[in-house]
């Protein structure tokens, strides 16, 4: 059996914990920044429960448009989500990929929310779940990418927190 090591990326946000949990775990939040540079919302649907999902599709340059899957593995309000992310399609069945067909069909997601000196750390542990050696060969090799994407996603989030505090 193969073996990776997880993609982490952390960040300090200037909110509180509270607030920073509540952006990252409600779709009418969640519409606003959970999407790379260039990309908007299109559709958010959740059911914010351990078994539940968010189902979400976002648009991008030339009208292309992705959608996505969180299945909720564990909730530690204020501390900790874990679920099972993958692309879907807009009928919120698994998908592929649309530009890495290689990709593994599911991620393990870690986020962690902590007191940071000014606010709150944010930190997330990306792991391929059930991928085959293409899955983690293609993930291994993305990692300069998903700095890129998640600082992007970062940057909205940042903004968006901002503006709800102003």
């Amino acid at each position: 059996m193969s073996t990776i090591t997880p993609f982490v990326i952390s960040r300090v946000f200037q909110a509180p914990r509270p607030l920073v949990f509540e952006v990252n775990t409600q779709p009418q939040h969640l519409a606003h920044w959970l999407s790379p540079e260039g990309f908007h919302n299109i559709h958010t649907d959740m059911d914010f429960r351990v078994g539940g999902r968010y189902h979400y599709g976002i648009q991008g340059p030339g009208g292309m448009e992705m959608w996505g899957r969180q299945d909720f593995r564990d909730i530690t309000v204020n501390e900790r989500l874990v679920l099972i992310q993958s692309f879907s399609n807009r009928e919120g069945g698994l998908g592929a990929h649309p530009m890495a067909p290689t990709w593994p069909k599911y991620m393990h997601v870690t986020t962690t929310f902590e007191d940071a000196e000014g606010g709150t750390r944010v930190t997330i542990n990306w792991l391929p779940h059930e991928s085959d050696d293409m899955g983690l060969q293609t993930f291994d090799a993305a990692r300069a990418g998903m700095e890129m994407g998640f600082g992007g996603t970062f940057a909205k989030l940042d903004a968006y927190l901002q503006k709800l505090q102003a």
